[in-house]
C-alpha cells in the first residue's frame, strides 16, 4: 500500500514538474527540463522553440542533433549550427548504425571546440539513448553513461528496447577499441 501511495505521489509530482516546464517553454522558448547539461560540451533535452535555438547559440551549442521523425524548422533557422537529422520513431530505439552515426557525429563536433544539443520530442528515451550512445563512444560502460545522464535528468525513460540496443554498442565498442575516442 506505501509503494503504491509513493508512486502516486511520484506521477503528481512529475506531471507538476511537466505542467511547470510547460509554461516555462511558452514563456521563454527554451523550458527548464528541456535542456540538461550532460558535461561541459554536451546538452540534453527536448524539442525547443525559435527563441530557444537562440538560446542554445548563447550558450555556445554548434551542433544539433535531431532524433524526432520531423525537422519542424527550415535550414535557414539553423544558420550556424552543424544539424544532423536521424529520424527515429518514438519509443523504439535507433539503429546501431544510427547510434554510431550520431556518436561520431557528436565526437566530432567537441573535438573541434564545439558543444552538442541532443533533443527528441520531450527528451524522455530517443535524445537520453543517443546520449548514452556518445558517452559509451568515450569509453564509458553502459552502467555508469546511464547513472550520469540519470544524476542530471533524473526522469529519462529509456525503453527496454532502446537499452537493449546501447548494450550492444557497447559490446561493440568493447570489441572494437579503435572506433572509441577517448576525450
Amino acid at each position: 500500500m506505501l509503494a503504491k501511495i509513493k508512486s502516486i505521489l511520484k506521477v503528481v509530482y512529475l506531471s507538476a514538474q511537466m505542467a511547470y516546464d510547460n509554461a516555462y517553454r511558452i514563456i521563454t522558448g527554451l523550458p527548464q527540463l528541456k535542456r540538461c547539461q550532460i558535461t561541459a560540451n554536451l546538452y540534453l533535452g527536448s524539442q525547443y522553440n525559435l527563441v530557444g535555438l537562440r538560446k542554445l547559440k548563447s550558450l555556445g551549442v554548434t551542433a544539433i542533433i535531431n532524433m524526432r521523425m520531423h525537422s519542424i524548422y527550415t535550414g535557414a533557422q539553423y544558420k550556424g549550427f552543424h544539424y544532423l537529422h536521424l529520424p527515429t520513431p518514438d519509443n523504439t530505439p535507433p539503429p546501431l548504425d544510427v547510434l554510431k552515426e550520431g556518436a561520431n557525429f557528436a565526437d566530432a563536433a567537441i573535438k573541434n571546440g564545439g558543444k552538442v544539443y541532443i533533443h527528441c520530442r520531450q527528451g524522455l528515451g530517443r535524445g537520453p539513448t543517443m546520449t548514452i550512445a556518445y558517452l559509451l563512444k568515450t569509453g564509458l560502460t553502459f552502467d555508469d553513461a546511464l547513472a550520469m545522464v540519470k544524476k542530471v535528468r533524473t526522469f529519462i525513460n529509456p525503453r527496454k528496447s532502446q537499452v537493449e540496443v546501447l548494450k550492444q554498442l557497447e559490446q561493440f565498442y568493447q570489441e572494437h577499441p579503435a572506433e572509441q575516442s577517448i576525450i
